[in-house]
C-alpha cells in the first residue's frame, strides 16, 4: 500500500470537510468587480499659471551681425581672441524666466551658427500645440579669424572666417516650457545637452531651488575653517605661487 503523504492527507481532510462549499465554487464561474483606491490616483498637474508665448518656435539666428554692430563702413573688423567673455561664472542669465525647463551650460565656450541651427531644427520638429521654446543667448556676434590653407605665418591678422557666441558657466542656453512635464522634455533635452561643445545638464525650477536651498544650508552648518579661499588667501604651504588671479577670486571653480 503507497504511503499517502502529509500535504495529500491535508487537501483530503479539508474536502471531505468542505465538500459541498468546493463543488458550489467549481459549478459557478467568479465574479471579479474592478475597484481603485484614491491613494494610487495620481492627481493630474495643473497648468493654470503657465503663460504660452505668441511665437512657440525658435527663431532663426542671423549668421552674420547685423551692420549695425559693424563700423562706419559696414564692414567687420578682427578682434582679439579674448577668453574674458567666456570665463567666469554667469551673473545675470543664470535663472529660468518661465520657470520649466531648459538647458545650462556647466563650462564656458563659444556656440557657432551650426549649433543653433541644429537645435533650432530639432526642437521645433518635437513641439506640439501645447509646448512653446525659446532662446536664452544672443546670435553669434564675436567674429573668429582663420588663415587659409597652405599659406604661411604672419603678415598680418587674417579674415574673418566665422563668428560665435561666448558663453559663460551657468549660462542657460534654451528654455522649453508648456503644458508638459520633465519626462516629456528630457530625451529632447538630453539630445541638444550632448551637442554642446561643451559640458552642459538639463535643469528645471524645482533642480535649481534644491541646489540654492543646499548651498545656503552648507553655507550656514559648515564648521570647518579651512575652505579653499581661506587656505589661497592665507598662501598655506607657499600655493599661491602656483595658482592664478582667477583662482583667488572664483575659489579655484572657474
Amino acid at each position: 500500500m503507497m504511503s499517502v503523504t502529509m500535504s495529500t492527507k491535508v487537501f483530503l481532510n479539508f474536502y471531505n470537510t468542505n465538500a459541498a462549499w468546493v463543488i458550489k465554487s467549481l459549478s459557478k464561474p467568479h465574479s471579479y468587480v474592478q475597484s481603485a483606491a484614491y491613494m494610487k490616483i495620481k492627481v493630474a498637474p495643473n497648468y493654470d499659471d503657465i503663460e504660452i508665448p505668441e511665437k512657440k518656435k525658435l527663431r532663426m539666428m542671423d549668421k552674420v551681425p547685423p551692420p549695425v554692430l559693424h563700423t562706419a563702413s559696414n564692414l567687420a573688423v578682427q578682434q582679439r581672441s579674448e577668453a574674458k567673455y567666456c570665463r567666469g561664472p554667469e551673473p545675470i542669465h543664470n535663472k529660468l524666466n518661465y520657470g520649466q525647463y531648459g538647458v545650462q551650460a556647466l563650462d564656458g565656450g563659444y556656440l557657432s551658427h551650426k549649433h543653433m541651427d541644429a537645435w533650432r531644427l530639432y526642437i521645433n520638429s518635437k513641439l506640439t500645440n501645447v509646448m512653446f521654446a525659446e532662446w536664452r543667448i544672443e546670435p553669434p556676434w564675436k567674429p573668429v579669424t582663420k588663415k587659409g590653407t597652405g599659406k604661411r605665418m604672419g603678415k598680418g591678422k587674417s579674415s574673418i572666417s566665422h563668428y560665435v557666441t561666448p558663453v559663460k558657466a551657468g549660462r542657460i542656453l534654451l528654455e522649453v516650457g508648456g503644458e508638459i512635464e520633465y519626462k516629456q522634455v528630457y530625451k529632447m533635452l538630453r539630445h541638444v545637452a550632448a551637442q554642446c561643445p561643451f559640458d552642459a545638464r538639463i535643469i528645471s525650477a524645482e533642480i535649481l531651488q534644491k541646489e540654492a536651498e543646499q548651498k545656503n544650508w552648507i553655507a550656514t552648518n559648515n564648521l570647518n575653517p579651512f575652505s579653499f579661499r581661506y587656505c589661497a588667501r592665507n598662501n598655506f604651504l607657499g600655493i599661491k605661487k602656483d595658482l592664478s588671479p582667477y583662482d583667488l577670486k572664483w575659489s579655484g571653480k572657474y
